[in-house]
């Protein structure tokens, strides 16, 4: 059996003298707690700020955990916002439209209109056309007029079920009848487009008034296109010594690059006339 260590006689003594020296000094006994206190105070204080610290570090990780929440609560309602503006300015967009063609109907008559959206364009790259969300199912047919509340665009040329093609202005297989709105002139021609967004007004007569700024609007001749729709204005005028007639480069009242909502002018079927019968 090992035998159990004591501590050296010579550390016993000290040790027991030490204690009598506190106990029968007080003033030593003082000393030794003040020598303790300055000994011990700054490791109290190292760890104080080293728990002040983690504290501090806990609260900021969860500060920003809630900001980053609340900004994310934030950044959805900004998008919800936009998304609601863009509406706001879609319906203005409409509501303008919509007044725009209420004064157009009250200056001329145009029967009843159906509202259709561009879905498509013509590929091809001559072809001046685009492709509606409407057809035959709604009513529409081909010849029909198509119109913006700034002008004329074009007329139905191919109309399926859902969905119709309509010929624009500008194409160089188009042709309307116009009449300058001046009074002072009053002259009548035919445009055409030329291909390249703009319009030929051709087939004036030389003795008419024809001037740059113009306003050409349909005459009604032919039987596709009403009176009074606008179509554009005079850009410049040719005139030759030789012809008979004069011409001018018009540029059209609707912009055809950035054509969107349409409206189809809609003409009550041509009812059919029964043969009488002898008898």
């Amino acid at each position: 059996m090992r035998a159990r260590r004591t501590l050296p006689g010579s550390v016993a003594i000290i040790a027991l003298g030490l204690s009598g020296v506190l106990v029968f000094s007080p003033g030593v006994a003082v000393q030794a707690e003040s020598l303790g206190t300055r000994l011990v105070a700054p490791l109290e204080f190292g760890l104080s700020r080293v728990t002040m610290s983690v504290g501090h570090l806990f609260d900021t990780v969860q500060h920003a955990s809630d900001l980053a929440v609340q900004n994310q609560t934030y950044r959805d309602e900004i998008d919800r916002l936009q998304a609601a503006i863009v509406q706001m300015r879609e319906l203005e967009v409409e509501n303008r439209d919509l007044r725009e063609l209420l004064g157009l109907r009250e200056r001329a008559p145009l029967g009843s209109l159906l509202s259709v959206d561009v879905i498509a364009r013509d590929p091809l790259g001559p072809v001046q056309a685009v492709t509606i969300d409407r057809g035959s199912d709604d009513g529409i047919r081909t010849n029909l007029p198509v119109i913006t509340w700034k002008g004329l665009v074009g007329r139905i040329v191919e109309a399926n079920p859902t969905s119709a093609k309509v010929l624009l202005i500008t194409d160089v297989n188009s042709a309307v009848s116009v009449r300058i709105q001046d009074p002072a002139s009053r002259a009548t021609g035919v445009i055409r487009g030329v291909g390249d967004g703009r319009l030929l007004l051709q087939y004036v007569p030389r003795t008419d008034l024809l001037r740059t700024g113009d306003v050409a609007i349909t005459s009604g001749i032919g039987g596709i296109f009403p009176s009074g729709v606008l179509v554009g204005s005079v850009l410049q005028v040719r005139q030759r010594d030789v012809e008979v007639f004069q011409e001018a480069l018009v540029e059209p009242a609707a912009d055809m690059r950035n054509l969107e909502r349409l409206y189809v002018l809609l003409r009550p079927p041509v009812q059919a006339v029964p043969t009488p019968t002898a008898g």
